[in-house]
């Protein structure tokens, strides 16, 4: 899709260059499946379509949906600006839209990422990991969800941010949830409590960014933040059943079921 500008959105760009460079990295399915790593892709997208899963987006899709299909989006679009927004708000914008720039984030990720090949404990290797994989549960979801609220920007058309299926595809901020995953991801794997809510607000301010900027309204942001939410969920959610075992113990005169973790 294009923007306002008829050029292609940068978050898009960068997302399906991700794509392709990981599936550069990893050209053989047999490699992928050997390692473990299809099997843990396939277990996030079980995971991100699980029933409780989509009840919840089902509910915050719903909330979005009347603050879309009411005044409440514009009423809070007029206030904003006229009362808040300032030129403190737009640098404090400006800074954070780079963490939804695609030319930073795809090297960025991925260098992460590639030191669990040097070091299977990295933490960092992990953390850039879970990062993509994210990306890749959250992608196409949100694509699709973005076409069908049809949805426009702030000013874009007569329209608003009422949904019409198909008509435009802005009803969810592809920048609100890039921006957010590697914050949530952070902030879902850290154990200092401090550190664990400064990442979640920090996962905010993209979604901050694009309604300070009139370039989505509140629901449009916060509906990608939320997708980011679930995506990154379904991810972590398969790491922390990996840590978890059941195996049988036999013995001489006895047997049992064993249970074990690692972490």
């Amino acid at each position: 899709m294009l923007s306002r500008s008829g050029q292609a959105r940068p978050w898009r760009v960068g997302l399906s260059l991700l794509l392709t460079v990981l599936f550069g990295v990893f050209p053989s399915p047999s490699v992928v499946a050997s390692e473990g790593r299809m099997d843990d892709l396939l277990t996030d997208q079980r995971n991100y379509y699980s029933k409780d899963r989509l009840l919840r987006l089902g509910v915050v899709f719903g909330v979005g949906g009347i603050a879309a299909n009411t005044s409440f989006d514009e009423r809070f679009q007029r206030h904003y600006q006229d009362r808040i927004r300032n030129a403190h708000t737009d640098e404090f914008s400006e800074m954070a839209l780079l963490f939804a720039e695609g030319k930073y984030l795809i090297p960025v990720t991925l260098s992460l990422a590639s030191l669990s090949l040097i070091d299977e404990d990295s933490s960092l290797g992990e953390f850039g990991g879970n990062t993509i994989r994210s990306y890749l549960v959250g992608a196409v979801p949100v694509f699709a969800m973005q076409r069908v609220t049809g949805a426009s920007r702030p000013g874009e058309s007569d329209r608003g941010s009422k949904w019409q299926p198909l008509a435009d595809d802005n009803g969810v901020s592809g920048h609100a949830f890039a921006g957010a995953v590697p914050f949530l991801v952070a902030a879902r794997t850290v154990e200092n409590p401090f550190a664990k809510y400064a990442l979640y607000a920090a996962s905010l301010a993209v979604p901050f960014a694009r309604v300070n900027d009139k370039d989505h309204y509140v629901s449009q942001a916060a509906l990608g933040w939320y997708m980011a939410f679930e995506a990154t969920g379904a991810v972590l959610e398969t790491e922390r059943n990996k840590r978890i075992g059941v195996a049988p113990m036999v013995g001489g005169d006895y047997y049992g079921i064993a249970v074990f973790g690692s972490w």
